[in-house]
């Protein structure tokens, strides 16, 4: 359960670093995402192509990738924080390993108004010099968000790395420096971005508020189906399904099955590529 002053510091500001939240778990989820991606990107894992969004992404649900699949929602430590943090029952989205080529620029997660947060945790100790998360203090928020929108569509195009560097910090953001086994969870309107480091290995959840009305359902599809088709790049995808081993898992905790339901009453389960390696 989270404390009153981390629910209290994500409302207010739209983040908050959980420090320690998964360290018993943190290096058996390293050895896990770096295998997985090393394995299904064996051909191209050595590329690079740096342009601030890309990198070695891959779902983490399948029979290949078992930790990981125990923590969407077995282990009830994330599934329950996002419950908190969102103030009712939610769903997942499938889990990804990331290798991050280079740094990102200013962005938030979400164009269509879902509500929900995303969990991610970093294999290595990450400041302000080698790529750690930057975040806008209360940038959820719709004015502020609106403005910061206007202010980076204002700075665009830039021509070089120099303008690049000046237009990052430009933004003043908020440093969440972490070590392996911290979580930083956001509310996936905050803006963020990462300055400086290389290749760094992360993995990630969001989960979303269970839609309540017809336009809440078609929001949370729209962002459902994003996900699914940002999930497949250059890997064998049967081998690295989105939720396909994760249902089918008969060994699953109980836990599990209220989950699915949650999930398939909100219609993801019916998208394309859901039960299937697309």
């Amino acid at each position: 359960m989270l404390t009153v002053a981390q629910l209290e510091h994500f409302r207010t500001f739209g983040f908050v670093v959980l420090r320690g939240f998964l360290a018993d778990r943190s290096d058996a989820l390293r050895a896990e995402v770096d295998a997985a991606i090393r394995d299904a990107y064996a051909a191209t894992y050595d590329e690079r192509v740096i342009d601030g969004i890309s990198g070695h992404y891959l779902p983490m649900a399948s029979w290949l990738t078992p930790v990981s699949a125990t923590l969407v929602c077995d282990d009830p430590r994330l599934i329950d924080a996002a419950g908190q943090l969102l103030d009712g029952p939610v769903i997942p989205e499938c889990p990804e390993g990331v290798l991050y080529f280079a740094e990102a620029g200013w962005h938030n997660d979400d164009g269509i108004g879902v509500r929900g947060v995303k969990f991610a945790t970093y294999f290595a100790d990450l400041t302000a010099g080698t790529g750690a998360l930057r975040f806008v203090p209360g940038s959820q928020y719709q004015e502020l968000n609106v403005r910061l929108a206007a202010y980076c569509r204002r700075q665009m195009p830039v021509r070089s790395d120099a303008e690049a560097a000046a237009f990052q910090a430009s933004v003043p953001g908020y440093v969440a420096a972490t070590t392996p086994g911290d979580v930083i969870a956001f509310d996936v309107h905050t803006w963020h971005a990462s300055i400086g480091g290389r290749d760094r290995l992360a993995w990630t959840v969001t989960y979303q508020r269970c839609p309540e009305t017809a336009e809440e359902r078609e929001r949370t599809l729209r962002s459902a189906e994003d996900s699914f088709e940002q999930a497949f790049r250059g890997f064998d995808r049967r081998r690295y399904p989105v939720w396909r081993d994760w249902l089918q898992d008969t060994a699953a905790p109980p836990g599990r099955a209220p989950v699915i339901e949650r999930m398939r009453r909100a219609g993801v389960l019916d998208l394309p590529g859901a039960g299937e390696g697309w």
